[in-house]
């Protein structure tokens, strides 16, 4: 459980300031630090290392004080629900995934090879509003991911997410004033409802992204949460979970709530490849994914396909997911 907005926001606000102008001033020494490090260790992975940091504090440096800004030119927060600001808060918001996802791909020598099928396309091109149930494997999917929907589908996405990641004040803020939802996983209840409220108010080019599987795919939390549900007694899902190999077995409760709240939306299905087991950052030096592929699938089920009742809907999202878990694997 983090602290509540009034004593959190102070203080992640203030040291992210103080940090990401103090990266921002000294990036030119910290750049050269890198390029040294990189030729005496005769690899790339320091350079890049320093790159992606400065990259990721002066987005969030632009990204807090463009709040800052906008808090004071909406009268101290009080217009700041009105379409105008509405409309500059999600400016900013693709321009801070598209930075980040820029500079990934820039850094890291990235591609991106996106494979919609042609009526998921069409339904991503469209107004009408949508639900995305995607794959997990790492923050920087994420990223590219909704930079995707964004800068290539000109969509509004409300993200779904832990609310430990409120702990950056960026996301925090950005969140707080766009219609995105922070989780506390531990009160079903109240996420089953966060997620209800959010999809049934998205209006046109809106769209939910939501991660079934509940975090980053990771063999030890795949491990983990079939161990979980075979402790419950859910012997079956744990027996489906164990085919699949590339994914962790969906938790349905948060796509069930988004269908109920707004039956009348299609549903994409989102898989990618994954940039690598980047769960932590030990593991993103162990295996920076330089010069890789994400490659991405979507597939479109229109609403009138959707079925109707609890039990067949979470038996639909478990094939899904293990489509999506043949589609990684081939």
């Amino acid at each position: 459980m983090i602290p509540r907005a009034a004593i959190r926001r102070p203080a992640t606000v203030t040291v992210w300031l103080i940090v990401s102008a103090a990266i921002v001033l000294a990036s030119p020494l910290l750049l050269a630090a890198g390029k040294l490090a990189s030729v005496l260790t005769r690899r790339r992975r320091p350079l890049i290392a320093v790159r992606l940091i400065v990259a990721y504090f002066s987005h969030e440096l632009g990204v807090l004080v463009a709040c800052g800004a906008l808090w004071l030119g909406t009268g101290g927060g009080r217009l700041i629900g009105t379409r105008r600001s509405q409309t500059l808060h999600w400016r900013l918001l693709r321009w801070f995934f598209g930075g980040l996802a820029a500079a990934g791909r820039r850094t890291l020598e990235i591609d991106i090879d996106p494979r919609p099928t042609t009526d998921a396309a069409q339904a991503l091109e469209s107004d009408r509003p949508l639900i995305v149930l995607s794959r997990h494997a790492g923050p920087g999917d994420t990223i590219f991911i909704v930079d995707q929907l964004m800068s290539v589908f000109h969509r509004r996405p409300s993200v779904v997410f832990k609310e430990s990641l409120a702990l950056d004040p960026s996301v925090d803020l950005l969140a707080h004033r766009l219609p995105h939802g922070m989780l506390d996983t531990s009160d079903r209840e109240e996420s089953e409802a966060t997620i209800e409220r959010i999809t049934a108010a998205l209006g046109p080019r809106g769209v939910l992204l939501l991660f079934p599987e509940g975090g980053n795919f990771t063999p030890e939390r795949r491990r983990l949460a079939l161990r979980r549900l075979r402790h419950s007694g859910k012997h079956r899902s744990a027996e489906h979970g164990e085919r699949m190999s590339h994914v962790m077995p969906p938790q349905p409760s948060g796509a069930l709530a988004a269908i109920r709240a707004k039956r009348d939306a299609d549903v994409i299905f989102s898989a990618h490849t994954g940039l690598g087991l980047a769960a932590y950052p030990s593991q993103f030096w162990r295996d920076m994914p330089i010069g890789r592929t994400l490659r991405t699938r979507m597939w479109l089920v229109p609403a009138a396909d959707v079925p109707a009742t609890t039990d067949e809907q979470v038996a639909w999202l478990s094939d899904w997911w293990k489509r999506i878990d043949e589609w990684i694997d081939a």
